[in-house]
């Protein structure tokens, strides 16, 4: 399918700031207690608790929601459709990454919902990019 046409500059906009996001992102990773590089210790303790209580499956949920977001943000920016697969795989991360919040709600906190709706609402719109970017032919 032949590009019809250049996108508009709130592509770009929205396409770079969830590239940071996502780099972000994989900056927590890095740090992440489970790669090695973060102390538990040096946190406060209602996070020791959550890192303490938190699955394995969350953790490689973690893994898949930021790669895969990464990943679908440097397509998008490259206007490859192949973004809006890698935005659903990140999606599909997430839900592992917070599944188990939802069946312990114990470790449900204003602060953790709002943090995770703001994650699920960056996936949402680069699904709605990716989406239009394919749709206006943006994208190949």
């Amino acid at each position: 399918m032949m590009i019809m046409s250049r996108p508009l500059g709130w592509f770009w906009l929205i396409g770079i700031t969830l590239l940071v996001w996502n780099v972000i992102g994989l900056i927590a990773l890095m740090f992440d207690p489970a790669t090695g590089f973060g102390d538990i210790s040096e946190m406060p303790e209602t996070q020791q608790a959550l890192y303490a209580a938190r699955p394995d499956y969350a953790y490689a949920g973690f893994v898949l929601a930021t790669v895969a977001g990464t990943a679908a943000c440097i397509a998008l920016l490259l206007r490859r459709n192949i973004a809006q697969l890698l935005f659903v795989l990140s999606a599909i991360g997430l839900v592992l990454q917070n599944a188990w919040l939802f069946l312990d709600t114990s470790y449900l906190t204003a602060e953790v919902i709002g943090f995770q709706a703001l994650v699920a609402g960056s996936v949402a719109l680069g699904l709605w990019l990716a989406a239009t970017a394919k749709r206006r032919r943006w994208s190949r």
